[in-house]
């Protein structure tokens, strides 16, 4: 491998730069610029929400590809060696043609139309955010709503969706990110069920209970607490990974249940548990780059966000 630094003869800065036409691809581009600005593997694999493996195996890739030492490595990060400040213009010039790519498409799509993709839980997406979104589809007849409630991560770099809402607070800082609520989960049952098995009053109370499971991909102190209940108890007789199927099984009387507030709009026959099971959950909304200023797409973000206004203090109070 050439290692190129400020000393290196003309005529190796220009055997480098004959190179340099490799690098043309953005997600290349982005990580290097994220590296050379941080300072670090880590503090750029929390900008672009990866790990430090995968920044570093990126880079050693592009290294090997223009044949030359882009970053030293230390105990303290990395350091950019001679090649890596060479390229940096035309790495920063890839960066501002994506980014005038991505403000002429929001420029075209002034107008409100197109498909709005939105990603989130089945609870807030299907459950809650669905039956409301209506009103706004007949004010913007020209939008499409998409929702999608899978369970996976949608990559919105990547356009996989427009608009996020997730729960917890995301881990690498975004101009995009916003925070919508604080939502409470609270252990509920339904009356026939308590009925028969009686009220607990206290979490040891739950030791003689049994229990509806919602497969969940959340973590966090309040699912820790809720994992403890439910180990303590006599088992888990229903579970599925459809927070609507749990929550019907719990208003059925199948046994306890942990759903948010809202679920006592979705469901008659439950009431609310007095124990207090763990903190609230933050609840955020998140747009992509690409999509995230067009007007469609603020639209439906300013809509979503009164709406939980709206419902804040009814199904949203922690």
């Amino acid at each position: 491998m050439i290692v190129a630094d400020e000393g290196n003869s003309m005529q190796k800065e220009l055997q480098f730069r004959m190179t340099e036409r490799n690098l043309t691809n953005w997600d290349d581009v982005r990580l290097f610029l994220a590296v050379l600005r941080t300072g670090s593997f880590f503090a750029a694999a929390e900008r672009l929400d990866t790990d430090p493996t995968t920044v570093g195996r990126r880079i050693r890739k592009m290294e090997r590809g223009l044949g030359v030492e882009l970053f030293e490595r230390g105990r303290r990060g990395v350091r950019p060696t001679g090649a890596a400040r060479l390229i940096r213009a035309s790495a920063e010039a890839v960066e501002a043609e994506v980014a005038g790519i991505a403000r002429g498409a929001a420029g075209i799509d002034m107008e409100r139309r197109g498909v709005v993709r939105i990603t989130a839980s089945e609870g807030v997406g299907s459950l809650w955010l669905g039956p409301r979104i209506l009103a706004f589809q007949r004010a913007n007849p020209g939008i499409e709503i998409y929702i999608d409630s899978t369970a996976a991560l949608r990559d919105l770099e990547k356009g996989e969706a427009d608009i996020a809402i997730r729960y917890g607070r995301p881990e690498a800082s975004s101009p995009r990110a916003r925070k919508l609520a604080d939502v409470g989960f609270r252990a509920f049952a339904s009356r026939a069920y308590l009925r028969e098995y009686g009220m607990p009053r206290e979490v040891a109370d739950f030791r003689d209970h049994q229990f509806v499971e919602y497969d969940r991909p959340l973590t966090g102190r309040l699912w820790e607490n809720w994992r403890r209940i439910v180990e303590s108890g006599r088992g888990v007789v229903f579970s599925s990974n459809a927070s609507h199927a749990a929550g019907c099984a719990c208003n059925s009387g199948f046994g306890i249940a942990l759903l948010p507030l809202f679920a006592t709009e979705l469901h008659n026959d439950i009431v609310e548990i007095p124990v207090t099971i763990g903190p609230p959950m933050e609840l955020w909304t998140l747009t992509g780059e690409a999509t995230g200023g067009t007007a469609r797409v603020r639209a439906a973000l300013d809509y979503i966000h009164n709406l939980f206004e709206i419902d804040r203090y009814r199904f949203f109070s922690a």
